[in-house]
C-alpha cells in the first residue's frame, strides 16, 4: 500500500490547484483596483495585477504538477536527502 494515495488526497491536490490559479488573481487584481481608484490610472494597474496574478498562478500550477527537470530527488517523505551530514544517525 506504500505509494497509494488515498481518494482525500487526491481531492485536496486538486483543490489546492485550483486555489493556486484564482488567489493570485484575486489578490493582484485587487491591489491593482485600489491602486487604481487611488491614483487615477483606471483600469491599467487592475489589468497589469491580474495579468501577473494569472501568470504567477499558472507558474504555481506548472510547478505542483509536472515533475522536476533533473529528476526528483527527494525521498518517499518529500524531504531532499541530508548530504554531507556525519555522524549517521536517522532521525
Amino acid at each position: 500500500m506504500k505509494g497509494r494515495r488515498t481518494p482525500l488526497v487526491e481531492g485536496m491536490r486538486y483543490a489546492q490547484s485550483g486555489t493556486m490559479l484564482i488567489v493570485p488573481m484575486i489578490v493582484l487584481g485587487g491591489l491593482g483596483y485600489w491602486m487604481d481608484r487611488r491614483l487615477g490610472w483606471e483600469p491599467w494597474l487592475l489589468l497589469a495585477g491580474l495579468i501577473l496574478g494569472m501568470a504567477s498562478g499558472f507558474l504555481s500550477f506548472f510547478r505542483l504538477v509536472l515533475p522536476p527537470k533533473g529528476g526528483n530527488d527527494r525521498g518517499t517523505d518529500g524531504r531532499p536527502p541530508d548530504r554531507g551530514r556525519r555522524g549517521g544517525s536517522e532521525r
